[in-house]
């Protein structure tokens, strides 16, 4: 029961800071009913956990006061339409012209290679493959090289966009266009989370078959279904 309590009380001064917008420590005790030793122990736990941050301000009278607020991560913790927004705007321009949508992935994918050109290198195709793979894990993919019969397999765990791909299979796609652009080879799509995979499943060539991709950039075609490119 004191744990079921402690976390209502954080979860009350989360609340109370998201109403309120900036709030002092004896405004807190005030609203919560806390002693101030109680209220302190609990704003020490949840700034330690990158829910909320004090700054001390000073006002016209009186001495400098520190008032709590919370941190974009805190913020956070409400309820947020992100996905729901996109794939509405997404579905809209589809709607509205497939080749719209086409070259938006097309900007997109320009913007994703030059922002990671400069990390995806190596000598050889399995370090930059080695490369793909680290750059996509900051990114919340999960991802990891494996062996495959004349190549190597990259795999990724987790899909950062996967209500997205879902109805819009087009970012599959584009993401295998991308992975081609950087790798500097054709890449051919073996599993996808969104139809039904543990796993997105990207095949690597190593032999002959993995000749360099064209550098430029390919416009997705709207009506192109599945992320599986021509070896």
């Amino acid at each position: 029961m004191t744990s079921e309590r402690t976390g209502g009380t954080r979860e009350r001064i989360v609340m109370l800071l998201r109403r309120h917008g900036r709030l002092s420590a004896p405004q807190l005790a005030e609203l919560l009913q806390l002693s101030s030793v109680g209220l302190r122990r609990h704003l020490a736990m949840l700034e330690r956990d990158g829910l909320v941050s004090s700054v001390v301000e000073k006002p016209r009278r009186g001495r400098p006061t520190a008032v709590f607020r919370l941190t974009d991560a805190g913020l956070e913790t409400f309820p947020r339409h992100y996905d729901e927004v996109a794939r509405e705007a997404l579905a809209f321009l589809k709607g509205q012209d497939a080749a719209t949508l086409a070259q938006f992935l097309a900007w997109r994918n320009e913007r994703l290679a030059a922002s990671y050109a400069g990390r995806v290198e190596g000598a050889t195709l399995a370090e930059r493959t080695d490369a793909l793979a680290e750059v996509l894990n900051e990114q919340g993919f999960m991802a990891e090289v494996e062996p495959a019969d004349g190549g190597l397999r990259l795999c990724q765990h987790n899909c950062t966009v996967e209500h997205l791909a879902t109805e819009l299979p087009d970012l599959c796609a584009s993401e295998a266009e991308l992975f081609e652009r950087l790798l500097g080879t054709r890449v051919e799509r073996e599993a996808t989370i969104v139809d039904g995979a543990v796993r997105c499943e990207t095949r690597i060539d190593l032999g002959p078959r993995g000749k360099r991709a064209p550098s430029r950039t390919t416009t997705p075609s709207p009506n192109r279904k599945a992320a599986r490119s021509p070896a």
